[in-house]
């Protein structure tokens, strides 16, 4: 960031402070020495391979369930074999970071970088887990509960500190998403709300609804299996996790090639003259630059994507061609029926359903949308980029650009939803030259 007053943003500072984290976990490390080398040894390296196979989901979200397994595994172990897994919060956090910051420079060294602020979520979340259940909670509660042979109880408190640790890494990727695109000045606190933290927190969790469980599961039982296996364990429950991470590398490469198809699909518009070239993936990128401002969860974002790249579809059924395809400049009636349309052919498809209803709801005013049941924002985002490209087009001029949002602005509660014209603003001020 730029600027005299924009120096330092907050994903920098939290990276900075996980980077602090982990510098004075192996500082401390290095002066007590390792306490169980080869249990550092062995997750390390599966924590390293993990995150070197990680896999970037649609939507952009990674996911490493081998890391985060073996992460959770090296956690919650109390015991390994016949010994006791003494060593400290300050090993846990240094081998996590270390074997992190391997794995993503492999992955980033065959072009595939993470996400901003993915090491710094890592390296906090084990910290904070690390420090709670190794500092506190271990020698209070899980060797009595062990030594009792009350095995569905040491089940649920391990499942329950696995559980809060990936809420907990949920919660991380919610602030670093709504502190991303802007630095510390109003906009940031404007959005620092707690509906906003709710909302993408429960988001993050309904994208990782499918791989979290399998995580906590299989974390959960690494520790309860290193009891009678010791190290062993490990590569006995990471063997259900491979094919989980083997389902998500065949979902992300279904999806590159599902995505590909409707890309090609929203170029029919332009070829056949109802749009002006380049229109919908002008609006995609602003829909999407606007999505992430306002810290949509993953599969919605993927959801916009969709939906802006095919909501000119419907003009394909017009006789009459609108003036280079700009529907802000027609009658609302007019535009809402193209949109309709639209919603209608993406619904016939019988997979984007949630496509669909974007399209259909961007339709709508928000006002009236208001008026009748929760204002979808996914609908409200869409209606204002399409707008704005309409008022703009290709053209940079930075006076040209601030005019259209002044004209938005104008519709701010009755046309447009008051959060989207903010985002709007915000999204075409960064963007400036």
């Amino acid at each position: 960031m730029t600027g005299p007053h924009r120096t330092v943003g907050p994903p920098t500072l939290l990276s900075c402070v996980a980077g602090a984290v982990a510098l004075a976990a192996a500082v401390e490390l290095a002066r007590g020495g390792v306490v169980q080398a080869w249990a550092a040894v062995v997750f390390g390296l599966v924590i390293a391979l993990g995150e070197a196979v990680r896999v970037a989901l649609p939507g952009g979200r990674d996911s490493a369930p081998i890391a985060e397994t073996a992460t959770l595994g090296y956690l919650l172990c109390f015991k390994l074999g016949h010994v006791a897994a003494t060593y400290p919060a300050v090993e846990v956090v240094t081998v996590v970071a270390a074997a992190t910051l391997v794995g993503i420079s492999i992955q980033a060294y065959a072009g595939r970088p993470p996400q901003p602020g993915y090491l710094a979520r890592r390296v906090l979340t084990a910290a904070l887990a690390a420090v709670a259940y190794r500092g506190w909670l271990l020698n209070r509660t899980v060797p009595s509960l062990a030594h009792h042979h009350q095995v569905a109880l040491l089940t649920l408190v391990l499942s329950a500190v696995a559980l809060v640790t990936m809420i907990v890494s949920h919660l991380l990727g919610v602030l670093l998403a709504l502190l991303g695109p802007a630095g510390l000045e109003e906009p940031v606190r404007g959005r620092l709300t707690w509906h906003a933290v709710g909302e993408g927190l429960l988001g993050e969790c309904r994208t990782a609804d499918r791989v979290c469980p399998t995580v906590v599961l299989f974390g959960t039982a690494t520790a309860l299996a290193a009891m009678p296996l010791a190290l062993w364990a490990l590569p006995l429950v990471m063997a259900p996790v491979l094919v989980v991470q083997r389902s998500l590398h065949r979902y992300a490469a279904i999806s590159a090639t599902y995505q590909q198809t409707i890309r090609a699909l929203s170029q029919v518009t332009d070829l056949a003259g109802y749009t002006a070239p380049g229109h919908a993936r002008r609006v995609c990128h602003l829909a999407l630059a606007i999505g992430r401002d306002l810290a949509l969860p993953g599969g919605e974002l993927l959801d916009l994507e969709y939906a802006a790249l095919l909501h000119d579809i419907g003009q394909l059924s017009l006789t009459d061609p609108i003036p280079g395809g700009a529907t802000v400049q027609i009658e609302p009636e007019r535009a809402a029926s193209v949109a309709m349309l639209g919603a209608d052919v993406v619904r016939q498809t019988g997979v984007l359903s949630r496509v669909a209803d974007i399209l259909e709801s961007q339709a709508h005013p928000y006002a009236a949308a208001t008026a009748r049941e929760p204002v979808h924002l996914a609908g409200s985002i869409l209606r204002a980029a399409n707008a704005f490209d309409d008022m703009v087009g290709s053209a940079l001029d930075p006076d040209r650009r601030l005019a259209a949002v002044r004209r938005i602005r104008l519709g701010t509660g009755v046309e447009y939803d008051p959060r989207v014209v903010e985002s709007l603003a915000r999204v075409v001020k960064a963007a400036r030259p």
